[in-house]
This record gives C-alpha cells, structure tokens and sequence, in this order.
C-alpha cells in the first residue's frame, strides 16, 4: 500500500510540459478516440518523431484540455493504445473554441470603460485565431493595450467555460 502511495505521488509530480513522446494518435480508435465518435484527426503512423505531447494533443489534436491531461496520464504510464479505452463514444473530446473569431472582424467593439481610437487594422481580416494567440493577435496586429487584449482574452475564457 505504501508502494503504491509513492507511485501516485511519483505520477502527480510529473509535468505535463516534460513528457516528450511519439503520438499516440496514429489509427482510428487509439485509447477509443475515432474519427466517427470524436471528429478527431490522427497523425500518420509513418511520422515517428518525438513530440511536447501535451501541447501536441492540445494544438494538432485540439483536444480539451482534461481530455490532454487523461490521454498523458495513458502515455506516462506506458498504457497500449491498441487495448486501452479511457473514452466513451459520446464524449466531446474536441475543443470547439481552440480557434476564435477576431473580436473586430466586423469592426469596433463597444467595452465600457476601454479606448478604442488606438485600435487599427479594423475590420480584422483574418477572422478565425487560435485562442492561445488571441492576445499576441490584439497587440501587434491591432495594436491594442495589454489591459484590453487581457479583458477580451479573458471574455473568451469565460465564455469557453459555460459551453
């Protein structure tokens, strides 16, 4: 029992930044992710190259970051793709918001509270950003303050997290 507390303990502790591995996610059914349940794209099996798997799964996969965080769980512990089921057939693995419309494709937001004269390159035309470059995004293309592309990152957030 002892043993197996340290084990756990071992496992907590290791970062999900310092796993470098091969993908997983090579044939349609690996850990029970398919492409007709999930909508998940997998990587080629030819490509045997070592990978940050975390930020793997979460930017080529666009996987919700729990989903990530069970399939590491999987990788860390040497699990068989092949044999192993960790999701359901109804689970919504995807990550709907991984990208995000531009908050100025269709011009100006009104933000109380926030000056938006310095604010260029309106109408965006790229419409569609990853969420996790939203920020660089504001500031170097649309020349926003810190302050406003945090709020408007931090809107997205909020809303990401009630769907």
């Amino acid at each position: 029992d002892q043993h197996l507390n340290k084990k756990r303990k071992k496992r907590k502790r290791i970062s999900r930044s310092k796993i470098f591995a091969e993908c997983p996610l090579t044939f349609d059914g690996a850990y029970g992710l398919t492409q007709a349940n999930h909508s998940i794209k997998f990587c080629e099996h030819g490509k045997k190259r070592r990978v940050g798997i975390y930020q793997h799964f979460l930017n080529k996969h666009k996987l919700k970051e729990v989903y990530a965080q069970r399939l590491i769980r999987a990788v860390a512990d040497n699990q068989d793709p092949k044999i192993t089921e960790l999701f359901d057939g109804n689970e919504d693995v995807i990550d709907h918001f991984y990208r995000v419309q531009c908050p100025f494709t269709n011009g100006r937001v009104h933000l109380p509270g926030y000056s938006l004269q310095s604010i260029s390159n309106v109408p965006c035309r790229r419409h569609l950003v990853p969420l996790n470059a939203l920020k660089y995004h504001l500031r170097k293309y649309h020349h926003a303050s810190q302050a406003l592309a945090q709020k408007l990152l931090d809107d997205f957030k909020k809303i990401r997290t009630k769907k």
